[in-house]
């Protein structure tokens, strides 16, 4: 069988045409004026797209100066670009610009700037602010598309891992229930679903309940992505705990070494899940007085450690 063989476009005469292109524009529209702006945000994507953020940010500076100027502040179009512009500039920057486009009149642009401001907070450790933003998303997103959107039901379960335990099983019941109603039984966004629900229960003591969306969890994610993957091996933890604390210990002690085995495969001996693990069973079998195979654990955990 034979073929021709395409190359792909060069990504350096790709932007030469980009930046010929806005330049044409500029000359025949004159600087202030859509035609211009919209060829510097289609340089700014690009360059983004390309990992360049310093020059997509200078296009972005650019089409936001005309949108301005054409539109006003506070457009809903001038306040999309300055959502792209907050995704490329400098973290100092970064926050004031979304929390100006947090107030957009268009309520998706401003979920998606509440959800990076949560973003933002999460990653400095502060849940409180996150689940905040998050709040507020998630009214947003409804008001977009509706209770029952999948970027509904995503939200829910992004505020559900900022709150307290209590607090996130109503917001990870009613995920469920939409992750069921848009993609049908099976789906790995139900296992992901169920095995934050089994955890939240079982950390407000509600073991009984946590067995079955446990035991979901590690069959679809088992099923669907795999015996070795990483959500898999969660999965798997999870229902151990679960196990653990109804009294089914013979179970529990095959899902804890399950989950070492796959975080072992994925990761390697030392990595932090692995090291985990590893803690977790050497606790479970100190704990059911299995003591000499616990210190095998120990002493592997401390060897692990110290490369």
């Amino acid at each position: 069988m034979t073929g021709l063989a395409y190359a792909q476009p060069d990504p350096v005469m790709l932007r030469g045409l980009y930046e010929q292109h806005l330049a044409e524009q500029q000359q025949a529209h004159g600087e202030f004026d859509s035609h211009t702006a919209d060829a510097a945000r289609d340089l700014a994507l690009f360059l983004r797209s390309h990992g360049d953020s310093n020059g997509a940010y200078a296009a972005l500076v650019r089409t936001v100066a005309i949108d301005e100027k054409l539109f006003g502040a506070d457009a809903a179009r001038t306040l999309a670009d300055v959502a792209d512009l907050a995704s490329v500039a400098p973290p100092a920057d970064a926050g004031k610009l979304f929390e100006r486009t947090a107030k957009s009149s268009d309520p998706a642009a401003a979920s998606r700037a509440l959800v990076a401001l949560g973003e933002m907070r999460a990653s400095q450790g502060d849940r409180e602010g996150a689940a905040r933003y998050w709040r507020q998303a998630l009214a947003k997103q409804e008001a977009a598309t509706g209770p029952e959107s999948e970027r509904v039901a995503t939200l829910l379960n992004l505020l559900a891992q900022a709150v307290e335990p209590g607090d996130a099983i109503p917001l990870l019941q009613r995920a469920l229930t939409l992750d069921r109603k848009i993609f049908g039984p099976g789906h790995p966004e139900i296992g992901a679903t169920d095995q934050l629900l089994a955890s939240s229960l079982l950390a407000t003591g509600k073991t009984a309940d946590a067995i079955a969306p446990g035991r979901e969890a590690l069959s679809i994610l088992s099923l669907k992505l795999g015996p070795d993957h990483p959500r898999t091996a969660m999965a798997a933890s999870t229902l151990a705990e679960v196990l653990r604390t109804s009294r089914n210990f013979a179970e529990a002690e095959s899902l804890y070494r399950q989950a070492l085995s796959i975080e072992e495969k994925v990761y390697g001996p030392q990595h932090p899940m692995t090291l985990i693990a590893i803690k977790n069973l050497a606790d479970f079998l100190r704990e059911r007085g299995k003591v000499a195979d616990a210190i095998v654990l120990e002493r592997r955990l401390i060897t692990n450690v110290a490369h």
